[in-house]
């Protein structure tokens, strides 16, 4: 961090990022010229009889100039790239002019191919010289072309296409610097810097939008997508322009933040500050936290509806879902197949099925995932496009229920349907200004909407099976993930048609609705959060405070990137926290200085390093209704008597995962854990919420058993013998 600047263009790697391929090839080219000198040696080359042998021994010769002049070079770039922090560019300043040696070099070395890939093509058989030294310079042709075309492949990885952009627009700006501190050209200076400002804003966008076409080649160019890809680099350039990080960077900084969190919360834990004893899954614990009461018989019955409708959530994913969750789902699935495209025959029913595969793989998973209960499925449409989201619509007699159950990401359209996360205010009648959503997902609800008007899908469904009564069933809306957004959002554009409905939308998105629409949405729509999940945390808002956190993370680690890289991989030799980090925690005065520096950092709409340059600004967009976060809790030694017993009675190593109510806004802050992913996964979500119901069943029973101990004690303590002695 920055981009190094080579042939006066940035390029999207740092001068620190060397360390790795100039150990690499230093160690790779060191083992050459030990074989190519112990070769020369041992070897009798009769350079005097045939004139290719002489070109051979020429030839190796060569080569091992070449490579020595690479060791030399390659050691000098490591050890350079190894010089000071992340921020401490200065000290790395000469690996340009050694990287410009580097390159020459490599001209004379793809001469040198040239000659040796000539030789083995017309003197390799004929030639007379023992097979070994053939093989050593085959052998020496092919893994030097594989080195010199994996140097040519990263430097083509790293190629920025606005970076000429961005060094002009730099040295510009260092001018106008120099000439407004003499109160020169202030007035034209502006406009001039704002124009290049703007030349590499579109710069950055096009590169970005070739970057989503080239990602998403496989998704038709209609002109819905071509304007979601321009959506979507607007979005991405605006947020990585104004930061001269690299790839590599990011991991470092996500590294160090990790570290600075789980100080974070320990020092809040210490200080018992905001009254915090405890944090579960990233989450503060107080006197204030607000657990399930599921000894509660409306708690108890509103969290089994919770696990209930979990099941219809997974089971809109089809049949990549059920293969995944299933050890022999292959063999299970064959006899639910209805293949159309040959002549065997599986079984029919009256649902509408859409788009689905020629065998029907998707609707027969279906079928499958929700034969448990009572359920007919009515409608089940597998059409994908951008914010076109597949879903279904199910009659559910045990409930009864009419359920909506909308399908999360799972192709590279619903991808770009995610990433088009600017805020859009929701389509109500009447208008609500105030009242605004997720872009991609407002979409998504939208296209649903009128499928189920346009199809008459819910007056199907209510109709279904009217000797049951199903003309006075509820609806019920689900989704995971993407689905969950696009339901919660539905529901809202659907509470004035159907007063009654509910909505519960499991791993939500962070960035999905302005708090106006979130305070209306907790009368109907209840959330699922598991652990670390980090998707209910990631918003555009979320992301620029995790932008700020990460540069603040940056400048104040003092360790090179590659050992605090190295050190989150490998232990072994490494200290458990940075220094900076073990500073950080080491009295009060540095933690709260650490939060000053990342409250402001957080609030500052500039650059850190350039004034100059404005930072973008999204609102902020929250989960929706009320949230049920799952956590996990790991008991340890020093618990009271009955938290031992408990403890025993689960398991030594597993936790005990509990649910809790959170607030919509204890989910602005990305918590950077290995199961950030895993807890969003909606086969875990599943297995978490059948977890805290195990454990409270387990814990009632301890309580219960503990409570018959007591009772027994006391009841033989006040016990009285019969006197015998009559």
């Amino acid at each position: 961090m920055p981009g190094i600047v080579i042939f006066r263009r940035r390029w999207s790697v740092g001068s620190d990022d060397l360390v790795v391929p100039g150990v690499f090839l230093f160690v790779a080219h060191l083992i050459w010229v030990a074989a190519l000198v112990a070769m020369l040696a041992t070897t009798e080359i009769d350079r005097s009889s045939v004139w290719c042998v002489r070109q051979l021994w020429r030839h190796f010769v060569g080569y091992l100039c070449i490579l020595v002049v690479y060791v030399v070079l390659e050691g000098m770039i490591s050890a350079t790239a190894m010089r000071g922090g992340i921020l401490e560019v200065e000290r790395r300043s000469s690996i340009k002019y050694q990287i410009y040696c580097r390159l020459g070099v490599m001209v004379f070395e793809l001469v040198w191919l040239v000659l040796g890939c000539t030789w083995l093509v017309f003197h390799y058989d004929g030639c007379q010289v023992d097979n070994t030294t053939k093989n050593v310079m085959l052998a020496l042709i092919i893994s030097n072309g594989v080195m010199f075309l994996s140097v040519v492949l990263t430097g083509w990885c790293s190629y920025d296409a606005a970076g000429r952009s961005w060094v002009k627009m730099k040295k510009y700006q260092r001018s106008m610097r120099e000439a407004e501190s003499r109160f020169q050209y202030k007035r034209s200076g502006s406009r001039n810097r704002n124009w290049r400002q703007r030349k590499v804003m579109r710069a950055y966008q096009q590169s970005w939008n070739s970057r989503c076409k080239w990602l998403f080649c496989c998704v038709q160019g209609t002109d819905r997508n071509r304007n979601s890809f321009t959506d979507i680099a607007r979005l991405l350039s605006d947020f990585f322009r104004d930061l001269d990080v690299v790839p590599s960077d990011v991991v470092a900084g996500l590294v160090l933040l990790r570290k600075f969190q789980k100080i974070e919360r320990e020092a809040i834990v210490t200080q018992r500050k905001n009254d915090t004893y405890e944090f579960l899954s990233g989450v503060a614990v107080t006197s204030q936290t607000r657990f399930l009461a599921l000894h509660d018989p409306e708690h108890y019955q509103h969290f089994q509806d919770v696990i209930h409708y979990m099941n219809f959530a997974l089971a809109a994913y089809g049949w990549p879902m059920y293969l995944m969750t299933n050890q022999l789902g292959l063999c299970k699935l064959c006899p639910k197949l209805s293949c159309m495209c040959m002549p065997c025959l599986g079984p029919k029913d009256s649902a509408v099925i859409v788009e689905d595969n020629c065998c029907q793989c998707n609707y027969a998973a279906l079928q499958k995932m929700v034969q448990e209960g009572d359920v007919d499925v009515v409608y089940a449409t597998y059409h994908v496009e951008v914010g076109e989201t597949p879903f279904f619509v199910a009659v559910d007699y045990d409930r009864q229920k009419v359920v909506i159950s909308i399908r999360g990401t799972l192709s590279m359209k619903d991808v770009i349907t995610d990433l088009n996360a600017e805020s859009e205010t929701l389509p109500l009648d009447p208008p609500r200004e105030d009242w605004s959503g997720h872009k991609g997902m407002v979409h998504a609800a939208l296209y649903i909407q009128e499928k189920l008007d346009n199809d008459n899908v819910l007056v199907q469904a209510f109709n279904h099976c009217a000797e049951r009564g199903t003309q006075d069933f509820g609806l019920v809306l689900v989704g995971h993930s993407l689905g969950a957004g696009a339901a919660a959002i539905l529901a809202i554009m659907m509470r004035q048609q159907y007063p009654d409905l509910q909505c519960f939308a499991y791993s939500p998105p962070g960035g999905l609705l302005s708090m106006p629409a979130v305070e209306y949405s907790k009368q109907f729509i209840t959330s699922v959060v598991v652990g670390k999940d980090v998707v209910p945390r990631i918003g555009l808002h979320q992301m620029e405070s995790l932008r700020a956190d990460l540069i603040n993370a940056i400048k104040r680690s003092k360790d090179p990137k590659w050992k605090t890289i190295m050190c989150s991989v490998v232990c072994c030799g490494c200290a458990h926290m940075p220094t900076s980090a073990v500073e950080l925690g080491a009295d009060d005065s540095n933690m709260m200085e650490y939060q000053k520096e990342k409250d402001i950092a957080r609030e500052v709409a500039y650059h850190p390093n350039d004034s100059s340059i404005a930072l973008t600004v999204h609102q902020p967009l929250y989960p929706p209704g009320r949230i049920i976060h799952v956590v996990r809790h790991h008991p340890k030694k020093g618990e009271n008597k009955y938290e031992k017993k408990w403890r025993q009675v689960l398991s030594k190593n597993e936790p005990v995962y509990q649910a809790l109510w959170a607030n919509n806004t204890d989910f602005d802050e990305v918590l950077i854990s290995p199961v950030m992913i895993q807890d969003h996964m909606p086969d875990t979500v599943l297995s978490a919420l059948k977890k805290v119901m195990s454990s409270h069943e387990k814990q009632m029973k301890a309580t219960n058993s503990h409570h018959r101990q007591n009772s027994a004690q006391s009841n033989k303590s006040s016990y009285v013998p019969n006197d015998t002695r009559l």
